[in-house]
């Protein structure tokens, strides 16, 4: 594990990938032995191909470029730190999330599974630059729910990925990898709302359907559409409600939502 610095760099796909504040790796290789005939020695093989597990966590800094990379199999690029750099391919995030709260700045984490070569690297690389920093504002983040928008006071959001590798015959390396159905999403969110808005809201929730359109919108100070976060065939799984100050109601909904990697 290494915290993110200067001199650390996470590359995907060529691009340098800003505000990163840690990285950490495991992996888990699966041996079998069996013993020879008269004792004559013992045979090893390795069960399953190699698998290194990253995770990834950064602070959103504006329009975030993991999410662009979530879904995506096949990824390659390096770690760097200092002087050296690790390379790697064959990745695929297998989960992206996102937290936001009005306290604190928002946070990204992914978890990544890398099914290739996972190496020290010969040549390091520079990597493009990401997005530019925005200013978010205080009102930042937005849920609509079958076309109703109400502001946020805290969101976290959440998406996995059942990823499978496919290995050629006699390797541990992956030659490529593939997402399966169904991708699984799932949300909370906090809002304040005035008397109207509770009831119409509440009035969509007690309506039971599993295809509902629902999305969340982080916004910079110019009102402009950073990112934008949907659950695909949403269902609510649990919804409370309590009077805030000002006559305001403090709603706290729970959303799930599966969807065909078609």
């Amino acid at each position: 594990m290494f915290v993110g610095s200067e001199d650390t760099k996470v590359i995907i796909q060529g691009i340098a990938i800003t505000g990163i504040t840690d990285i950490s790796f495991s992996s888990n290789i699966e041996e079998k032995s069996i013993v020879l005939l008269a004792d004559r020695g013992i045979n090893r093989k390795v069960n399953n191909g190699h698998t290194v597990q990253c995770k990834i966590s950064k602070s959103y800094l504006g329009k975030d470029r993991l999410q662009e990379l979530t879904g995506i199999t096949n990824l390659s690029g390096q770690f760097v730190y200092g002087t050296n750099a690790v390379q790697f391919d064959q990745a695929t995030i297998s989960s992206y999330s996102i937290s936001v709260d009005t306290n604190s700045s928002p946070k990204v984490s992914v978890d990544m599974k890398i099914f290739g070569d996972f190496k020290p690297a010969e040549i390091i690389q520079a990597g493009t630059t990401d997005y530019s920093f925005q200013d978010l504002g205080p009102e930042s983040v937005f849920i609509n729910v079958e076309g109703r928008n109400s502001l946020l006071t805290n969101f976290s959001y959440n998406v996995d990925f059942d990823v499978k590798p496919t290995y050629e015959i006699s390797s541990t390396k992956s030659s490529t990898s593939k997402i399966l159905s169904p991708i699984k999403y799932s949300t909370s969110a906090d809002m304040l709302m005035d008397e109207q808005e509770f009831v119409d809201m509440t009035g969509l929730m007690e309506t039971e359907t599993f295809n509902r359109s629902v999305t969340f919108n982080i916004q910079n100070e110019s009102s402009t559409v950073l990112n934008t976060y949907n659950i695909p065939n949403a269902s609510i799984s649990s919804q409370s409600a309590s009077v805030a100050a000002g006559d305001l109601v403090k709603m706290s909904v729970k959303y799930q939502g599966l969807e065909l990697n078609v």
